[in-house]
């Protein structure tokens, strides 16, 4: 199948309309894995803040002796776990693609994008954070 491929991007390397629809592509997928990054970051920021809001909700209230649960640290803590190991299987789907149009276009793909460094730093700020919440 690869070489049906290849041979297909040869029969087409004349046609500059392929390298612009390739191009496109590529623009369109840094464009949506840029869009989960910032949900995902978003929704890192939301399990802090539910975290440490039930946390302050906790105490206000086992000092007024009315407090109902525990606390929501778990779901402050589930948040940020689930939300960093989907910004993982963000970036392998990314970096898939990219390595895809590749080969199509018959070039190498740059071995670390700008994009995949912003991923990668996002999935270590997700560690960092789920470190902090477990403390």
């Amino acid at each position: 199948m690869d070489k049906d491929l290849q041979r297909r991007a040869a029969e087409q390397d004349a046609d500059p309309r392929v390298d612009l629809a390739v191009q496109r592509t590529a623009l369109a997928e840094d464009r949506t894995f840029l869009a989960w990054l910032r949900t995902s970051l978003a929704f890192m920021g939301a399990g802090v803040a539910f975290d440490k809001g039930t946390q302050l909700l906790h105490e206000q209230r086992l000092a007024a002796g009315t407090a109902l649960v525990e606390s929501g640290h778990f779901v402050g803590i589930s948040l940020t776990a689930v939300t960093t190991v989907l910004l993982l299987f963000v970036l392998w789907q990314h970096r898939r693609t990219q390595l895809m149009l590749a080969k199509i276009k018959e070039t190498r793909a740059t071995s670390f994008p700008p994009t995949a460094i912003a991923g990668l730093l996002a999935v270590s700020l997700g560690l960092v954070v789920l470190f902090v919440l477990m403390i």
